[in-house]
């Protein structure tokens, strides 16, 4: 059994944190991945020395690797940080917002600030980049990365136009540390989108892409009141509910186009949700409408997750009953697996209360209670994060300790064979270097999420790890 949750007031966190390392292994290993990223994983090289944060490493030598090691099964070499061909030596801020979020975290545990002045630096790095006048590219863009050693920007390749890898969630961090720069970059986002109708309609063919362009908009609204902001939400829900999906403002999710990803649709009811908490009437009900049909034509399909043990993956299919389904491990899934579509359904249960998303969240842990990747199969750290994330909130839902023993039984097999000899967590099971792509970051929240829960700390909350998708 658990001990008895721990309260406390004016206890040093982080000595509450690291006094239980005996009875649970992973606040050293959380804490030497952050210190060796602060410590080898930073941009002091050339002229520029930017401080961001090395997308790739050589994780025996904890230096930037001299060439170009073959990518891990299922990451797309477009979205490898740094030139095609070329030395991963790339720094891709779009993809460690988790790392930033570990970082503000260990600051508060910690009380040391050097882990919150190594975030605060790229991201105003990363802000004042994306507002220079010259900057036709966001860096958060797919696939766009700063070259660390010939200082250059290294712009995306093979995606739309500024296709944003993710929804921003460090939105009032970066307007506390550069309100202007923040301002202006939400407005040349608004100005390529919804001053472009070609590209609005492009961006409304991607429900992921619609929901990280309201919730970047809406929460820059909420900190400028500029009502432009409200316009291009206005203008991007408008295209999204006349195309295919709907007519005359009845958007309708459940006629999408055949083959459109089911958890893509689910990645919109959260960014809605997220997006109609920051702006005001008649747009936050709009918001929240759309969000709840997504919802509806997410949990009215034959997910079955007892018996098929992985989540429909689009929403029409031709073949019906054969529709194709995530899967545990497999790492052509990306984000998208068996355990990355359940994090989705936990943030959104978090947010709703739906019991419909309990019990898929339910149902997925359970999958993943005797599930491990094949001898011959490989898999991303990113997917064990997930998974253990998984069976923590199926675990706080059910109170059944099977849920957290396998959490902690994950977390174990994690840290053996991810970060082997090494801070750095390895890119995937079957590759020796470091990259961020694969979600190292993504594991070691989970790692502190999971060392929270086993010593019962109620006193500090990890943050949500949902993010991904």
């Amino acid at each position: 059994m658990l001990s008895s949750p721990t309260h406390c007031d004016d206890l040093d966190l982080k000595k509450l944190f690291e006094e239980s390392i005996p009875d649970s292994p992973f606040a050293a290993v959380v804490y030497k991945y952050a210190d060796a990223m602060l410590e080898h994983g930073r941009d002091t090289y050339g002229p520029q020395r930017t401080g961001l944060f090395l997308s790739a490493f050589d994780r025996r030598t904890l230096k930037p690797l001299e060439g170009r090691p073959d990518a891990p099964a299922g990451l797309s070499e477009a979205l490898r940080p740094g030139t095609p061909g070329k030395p991963l030596v790339g720094a891709s801020p779009a993809m460690d917002q988790n790392l930033l979020r570990l970082l503000y975290f260990l600051k508060d545990l910690s009380t040391q600030d050097r882990y919150a002045q190594a975030a605060d630096a790229e991201l105003k790095w990363l802000l004042h980049a994306a507002a220079a006048p010259d900057s036709n590219t966001a860096p958060w863009d797919a696939g766009a990365s700063w070259n660390v050693m010939q200082d250059e920007f290294t712009p995306a390749t093979e995606h739309q136009p500024h296709e944003l890898f993710g929804p921003w969630m460090l939105y009032d961090r970066g307007f506390d540390l550069a309100p202007d720069e923040s301002k202006a970059v939400a407005l040349a986002l608004r100005d390529r989108f919804a001053g472009d109708a070609t590209r609005l309609e492009r961006a409304a063919e991607s429900p992921r892409q619609v929901g990280f362009l309201l919730r970047f908009w809406a929460d820059a609204y909420s900190h400028t009141s500029d009502e432009r902001f409200l316009q291009a939400i206005d203008a991007l829900v408008g295209v999204y509910e006349s195309n295919d999906r709907g007519r005359k403002g009845d958007a309708r999710p459940d006629r999408q186009t055949q083959g459109e990803s089911a958890h893509d649709v689910l990645s919109l009811a959260i960014d809605c949700d997220g997006a109609a908490r920051d702006v005001p009437e008649p747009y936050r009900t709009r918001l929240t409408s759309l969000a709840a049909r997504c919802d509806g034509a997410f949990c009215a399909l034959p997910h079955e997750l007892g018996t098929k043990r992985g989540f429909v993956a689009v929403l029409r299919s031709p073949t019906g009953d054969t529709s194709p389904r995530t899967s545990h491990w497999n790492p052509a899934d990306g984000k998208f697996t068996t355990a990355g579509v359940g994090v989705l359904c936990v943030s959104r249960y978090t947010n709703t209360g739906n019991v419909a998303y309990r019990e898929m969240i339910v149902a997925a842990a359970g999958a993943y209670l005797d599930a491990l990747p094949d001898d011959g199969e490989d898999a991303w750290p990113l997917t064990f994060g997930q998974a253990i994330t998984l069976e923590l909130a199926a675990f706080r839902i059910t109170a059944d300790e099977r849920y957290h023993k396998r959490a902690f039984e994950l977390g174990q097999r994690a840290v053996r064979h991810f970060f082997d000899e090494s801070p750095l967590p390895r890119a995937s099971l079957k590759s020796n270097h470091y990259e961020n792509t694969t979600g190292g970051a993504t594991l070691a929240l989970a790692l502190a999420e999971l060392h929270l829960s086993t010593r019962t700390i109620t006193a500090v909350r990890s943050p949500p790890n949902t993010i991904d998708r």
